[in-house]
């Protein structure tokens, strides 16, 4: 599977190197000059004076006899051409069919006609050739034969001159007739050998198929030509494709992180890439992320009584995944009822987009330079009763954040929220996500297949090792593009249509209060209470005229008696005295300041 993926990443690599070859095969093609085959086949038989019918001839042999000068010189007469036998010879091809006594004798020529003439001149010149030599094997026989059959009639003579010397019945005679009869045996046989031979005519054999004209060119061949380049293309293309992604050190698959980096991977979302948008619940990556949270709250230690959990998630490489990660995170997080803030310090952060694409009145800016309270510059995300965004407004990102400034900000949302997200740049190039690593209860790495590279989170690792942050893991997301997406208005409807876990009443207002354009924000806000008492004061009855709705008066009447709907968290009901406790309030009069 593995080289399977890297081939589907480095088609286009074979694709362009496939292209390459076919244009090479056809360069070839073009190049080269076209040359004619013509065939020539040739029956062998047995042939010679010790020839036995029936036996088959090795043609193996044969083939080399083919292919030898002497043949070649023989062709060369034939053909009457000044071209040397070592040349001729280079342009012929034989070969024996399986289980036959046939040769193929084909020759290669620069015109048709050639490669006719010179496939014939071969194939006649090797039958003369076998012609000649069994013609002289047969007379040398012949010759043989002959002067031993006139030797055994000397030896005949002589011993019938013996015979007609010696007396009847003596040993002499005797032996003399005995050698007569074995020297008339030997001569009976010397003529049965001589017969056969007197009136048998070599046969090599014959031409069965003379070559014919050829109609094309056997070469060059551009279907094999083609074929070659083509398969030679693919080969190089593989070995490059490989070599290529060895070199490649983006992350792609959640087991790259470990198998390179040694950092665990706490999720890896689909790699097709959704919208950069606030995801609806039923989308699949929204119920990941609620996997995700679940994992989060199991493994995050628990805060200090009072406080909610703070998570630095961050960029290890250029590019919106670690917004996209936290602002569907708390929305996974506002979706169970809790209270969720999210901070960014990062001025391109896609979060503006994803909440809205609506500039906020109030920005972390805001806050760093003391122009307003941390609380009253959140913004309240569309469809999220429960969560809410500290937007970076112009922060100037030549500058190091005051770290200080930001840890009081962390520190009063922990104190009002019962999760806090931040959503830093990657830390070699924001400073402050590492200062601030080290006082946060977990940080994850967001890192984006495709985009991220084993040696940013590498890097990324060693300035979170330096000042030994909780780091939890990592979280592997697709790749996303760079602009942000238009509103999404899709969570809001689903969140409207499955309301939270905990149900929260509707704030209710002092009649006569002035409310803002985000009165339905709802910030935790402490229970006032005298120092040196241990119950919150019962408020002071009023007779206060009534005012007119928007007056001063009535903004004045409102602070003074500060009727609101009190909202409790999760912290408020677990046991802890609820009179040391932080209470959520909606104060209309806050609002609007």
């Amino acid at each position: 599977m593995s080289y399977l993926e890297w081939l589907r990443r480095r088609w286009w690599i074979l694709a362009v190197a496939a292209l390459l070859g076919i244009g090479s095969g056809l360069l070839v093609t073009h190049l080269q000059t076209p040359a004619y085959t013509s065939t020539t086949s040739v029956l062998v038989r047995q042939v010679g004076p010790d020839a036995i019918p029936g036996t088959k001839v090795n043609l193996d042999t044969e083939a080399q006899v083919v292919r030898s000068l002497v043949v070649a010189e023989r062709a060369r007469t034939l053909l009457k051409t000044g071209t040397i036998g070592e040349d001729l010879v280079r342009s012929l091809t034989v070969t024996v069919p399986p289980n036959s006594q046939v040769l193929q004798i084909a020759y290669e020529g620069t015109t048709p006609q050639a490669a006719q003439n010179g496939s014939h001149s071969f194939a006649q010149a090797y039958l003369d050739l076998r012609l000649d030599t069994a013609t002289k094997a047969l007379e040398n026989e012949t010759t043989s034969i002959n002067q031993q059959i006139t030797e055994v009639k000397k030896q005949l003579a002589a011993t019938a001159g013996k015979i007609a010397a010696a007396p009847a019945n003596s040993a002499a005679r005797a032996q003399a007739e005995a050698d007569r009869q074995v020297l008339t045996n030997q001569l009976t046989r010397l003529n049965e050998r001589l017969s056969p031979l007197q009136d048998n005519t070599p046969d090599p054999g014959q031409i069965i198929s003379d070559a014919a004209l050829p109609r094309q060119p056997s070469s060059p061949n551009r279907t094999l030509n083609l074929a070659s380049g083509m398969g030679a293309g693919v080969l190089f293309g593989i070995v490059l494709a490989l070599v290529l992604d060895r070199l490649d050190t983006r992350v792609r698959r959640g087991r790259d992180v470990a198998a390179r980096t040694g950092l665990s991977t706490l999720l890896e979302l689909p790699v097709r890439a959704p919208s950069l948008t606030v995801l609806p619940p039923a989308h699949r990556v929204s119920r990941e992320l609620g996997r995700l949270r679940n994992v989060l709250l199991s493994i995050m230690p628990e805060p200090r009584p009072g406080r909610g959990r703070q998570l630095l998630l961050t960029d290890t490489s250029p590019g919106p995944a670690a917004g996209f990660i936290a602002g569907n995170l708390a929305a996974a997080y506002a979706r169970t009822g809790a209270q969720v803030a999210v901070v960014t310090t990062r001025a391109d952060s896609p979060l503006t987009a994803m909440f809205g694409g609506v500039k906020p009145r109030r920005t972390l800016a805001d806050v760093l330079r003391h122009d307003v309270g941390a609380l009253a510059a959140l913004t309240p995300a569309p469809g999220l009763n429960t969560l809410r965004v500290l937007l970076p407004g112009d922060l100037d990102t030549d500058l190091e954040l005051p770290v200080a400034s930001m840890l009081e900000i962390l520190n009063e949302l922990a104190d009002r929220f019962d999760h806090v997200l931040i959503e830093t740049a990657r830390p070699t190039q924001a400073v402050e996500a590492q200062a601030l690593a080290r006082h946060v209860d977990g940080v994850i790495l967001v890192i984006e297949s495709g985009r991220t590279r084993s040696s940013e989170i590498t890097a990324a690792l060693q300035q979170f090792e330096q000042v030994n942050a909780p780091v939890l893991g990592s979280v592997l997301a697709p790749r996303l593009p760079e602009q942000a997406g238009v509103q999404a208005t899709g969570g809001a409807k689903r969140d409207e249509k499955s309301p939270s876990p905990r149900q929260r009443p509707e704030p209710v207002f002092r009649p006569g209060a002035q409310q803002s354009s985000d009165s339905t924000m709802i910030l935790p806000r402490p229970v006032d209470r005298p120092a040196g008492t241990s119950t919150p004061p019962k408020p002071a009855p009023t007779t206060a005229p009534a005012a007119q709705p928007g007056s001063p008066a009535s903004v004045k009447a409102a602070g003074a008696v500060r009727q609101s709907t009190v909202y409790r968290s999760k912290r408020d009901t677990d046991g802890v005295d609820s009179r040391s406790r932080l209470s959520m309030a909606f104060d209309p009069v806050e609002d609007q300041e």
